[in-house]
């Protein structure tokens, strides 16, 4: 059976012009997870977030409601805050103290009847962005005409998991993975059912690729465990069993079924979840073959092994987790996230090479149909005219094999 298919070409993940054209095509109208609505508890509260060649303010205003913007100031450019925290009642540039509200007007500059005698304020606030709340998650967008509905809309009326806000729930320290491929390779492994029972055997233990599935809805995919009989669940048996014998306490409200494992908000989120904890995944891209992940956890407790300084390939100097600081072989270390930064990266060297040519996808939506799908939604983002039909990639119409394990 043949089925149509237009993959990314190689330079999709290896050349920098692609990936400038990419952050800015791409990210200038894209939906990326900015925190949950405890961040911004109080007035001034913010969280900085970068989105592709763009860089975000998320914060909570005087009224309580939340607002965002382009971390830029009007002046020079310079960005106006970091990370997060409390900004109070206005907003300084760090450079001449340019002084913004928590709205985005401009209140005044230093010198101003001197040096700015005809200032127009009014023009000169800080350029808007879009902010979108779901289920107590915080998105924003570089676009301030960007609609939050029609982007989460397909994906609204599925079975959602708990919810980070439960009172119950303790979120652990956030850990950053600093990987050497790029964001896509990241994103397609992500949704690969194929790899399950082969990459992660000793520590998923699978599912093969008919006892899982990826659901598409619109833009964005669901994750389902299809091995044990009953509705759709949140993970495979061998999961619930490791679990159970670890002696874990489920989460109350959470042990209902129909939800799923993994929720994918395209382009760059990843929501986690199952009855013991709930987390989101970040991915954010740092150029051709280098991606950062920021992953943040809550369950009923915060837990130890879950510390930056306790997982593997922690590097005390940076924060950050990197291959670079493993001091066991990857598929030793009995962590499936070692196992997928493991791949990615060997992928990404692969990719490196001029011989490298895309085979065949394994069919199926428990398989690989879900990287010809994320192909698909790439194309029509970027735009038919980016994607070369003649370089680096197998025929537009591949021969696909079916694999049931």
């Amino acid at each position: 059976m043949e089925l149509a298919h237009n993959p990314l070409p190689r330079k999709a993940y290896t050349d920098i012009a692609w990936f400038h054209h990419e952050q800015e095509q791409l990210m200038k109208s894209a939906w990326v997870f900015a925190g949950v609505e405890g961040d911004f508890a109080a007035p001034g509260d913010y969280r900085a977030v970068p989105s592709g060649a763009f860089t975000l303010i998320v914060l909570r205003d005087t009224d309580g409601d939340l607002k965002a913007f382009h971390n830029v100031c009007r002046h020079r450019g310079a960005q106006l805050l970091e990370g997060q925290g409390n900004a109070g009642a206005v907003l300084v540039c760090p450079y001449h103290r340019w002084t913004y509200d928590l709205n985005g007007a401009l209140r005044g500059a230093p010198n101003q009847v001197s040096c700015f005698p005809s200032l127009d304020r009014e023009r000169l606030g800080l350029k808007p962005a879009a902010v979108g709340r779901f289920q107590n998650l915080v998105f924003v967008n570089p676009d301030p005409a960007a609609s939050f509905d029609t982007w989460i809309g397909p994906i609204k009326d599925c079975a959602w998991p708990h919810d980070p806000a439960w009172p119950h729930l303790q979120e652990n320290a956030p850990l950053t993975y600093d990987m050497k491929c790029d964001w896509k390779v990241f994103a397609e492994n992500a949704i690969d059912g194929y790899h399950l029972a082969y990459l992660h055997e000793n520590t998923l233990g699978g599912p093969v690729p008919n006892e899982n599935v990826w659901e598409r809805h619109g833009d964005h995919m669901v994750w389902y465990a299809l091995d044990e009989p009953g509705a759709h669940q949140s993970m495979t048996a061998k999961t619930e069993r490791d679990y159970s014998m670890a002696g874990a306490t489920m989460i109350p409200g959470a042990d209902q079924t129909g939800y799923g494992g993994v929720y994918y908000l395209f382009p760059t989120t990843f929501v986690t979840c199952n009855p013991y904890s709930f987390s989101v995944a970040s991915l954010a891209a740092q150029g051709p073959g280098h991606t950062h992940l920021v992953v943040r956890l809550w369950g009923l407790e915060q837990q130890e092994r879950f510390s930056p300084e306790h997982v593997h390939g922690y590097d005390s100097e940076t924060g950050m987790i990197t291959s670079d600081k493993w001091t066991v072989p990857a598929t030793q270390a009995g962590d499936f996230q070692t196992e997928d930064v493991w791949i990615c990266e060997r992928i990404q060297r692969g990719l490196n090479s001029p011989a490298f040519e895309l085979g065949p996808l394994a069919q199926g939506p428990g398989a690989e149909d879900p990287i010809r799908w994320f192909h698909d939604i790439m194309q029509a983002r970027l735009g038919h005219d980016h994607f070369s039909r003649k370089h680096d990639h197998a025929p537009d119409s591949l021969l696909v094999a079916r694999s049931d394990g």
